[in-house]
């Protein structure tokens, strides 16, 4: 049976989409989530940070030290050069054991970059990682909880239909960069229906479609946020005091900071320089980050 967190849950402050300022940061609550959770736990919490740590892995493996980390990435880049090393030692040394700092990563990750290690060179950082997300994406379909196996559901048929939408428009194969094999992305490949076929059958297609519509690049992204938000509403409606809503209310803390930490300025960057790219050329959208200013 599931641990319950009554007196965690019940002293949490209540938190909206619109509020324009914090009780609590992402930082503080993962700092009192350690207190209070138990280790397994815990380790959900900062399972939800992995397609952020993903990102900042590569940066370090492809030297890329002219771009910022992803300011959502938990681990520092001392961390990734660590863990690399390690997996360069690994790659000489199949049976060398993996220390307690690296063993909550999923394996997958050491495989994926060991095969990768094993090539002649290593592929280009778009290549590996779109391998490193379809795995990452098979294993949290595969994942015991409950909140882990639909949010991250969600989140791979957010950026399928996207990429799917922004293809078709700009008259680009987008089908090698959709991730997992099922009926939605059999029709984001094969359909050529205007709404791929999917349409009334798909729980959101209709309202991402509305969204995408719209011109405002900014007001599209915070709009992918509210629904976001809603479906962890709607997906925790039942649950009181157990780690699923926990996991869901600490996916809203961070999608309000967020919006919150970005810069107005930073932000009109954004939309100039995205406009620009869509005129020259198509990049498939990144739901996950928005450009911030760091604390």
């Amino acid at each position: 049976m599931a641990r319950q967190y009554y007196y965690f849950i019940a002293g949490l402050p209540t938190i909206s989409i619109d509020d324009s300022k914090l009780a609590i940061t992402p930082e503080l609550f993962r700092q009192e989530a350690q207190q209070q959770l138990s280790k397994a736990d815990y380790h959900l919490l900062k399972l939800l940070h992995l397609p952020d740590e993903i990102s900042n892995l590569l940066l370090e493996l492809y030297k890329r030290h002219d771009k910022q980390p992803n300011p959502e990435g938990l681990n520092s880049r001392e961390y990734w050069v660590k863990y690399l090393d390690f997996l360069r030692h690994k790659a000489d040394s199949p049976h060398l054991d993996t220390s307690e700092e690296f063993a909550y990563l999923p394996s997958f990750i050491a495989q994926t970059i060991l095969d990768a290690f094993a090539e002649e060179e290593l592929p280009p950082s778009s290549v590996l990682e779109h391998q490193l997300l379809s795995h990452f994406f098979d294993f949290a379909a595969e994942h015991p909880n409950k909140f882990i196996v639909e949010w991250f559901d969600l989140q791979r048929n957010i950026k399928n239909i996207l990429s799917a939408i922004n293809g078709r428009h700009h008259e680009l194969d987008f089908a090698p960069y959709l991730i997992g094999d099922d009926e939605t992305v059999t029709n984001l490949k094969k359909s050529h229906a205007a709404d791929f076929s999917l349409g009334k059958d798909h729980p959101f297609f209709d309202e991402l479609m509305r969204i995408w519509e719209q011109n405002n690049i900014l007001y599209r992204e915070r709009s992918y946020d509210v629904l976001r938000n809603k479906w962890i509403d709607a997906q925790n409606f039942f649950e009181y005091f157990n780690i699923d809503r926990i996991l869901g209310y600490y996916s809203k803390l961070r999608i309000i900071n967020r919006w919150l930490i970005a810069d107005a300025e930073l932000g009109k960057e954004v939309f100039h320089d995205t406009l620009n790219k869509l005129e020259n050329s198509f990049e498939f959208p990144d739901d996950f980050n928005i450009r911030i200013k760091q604390k």
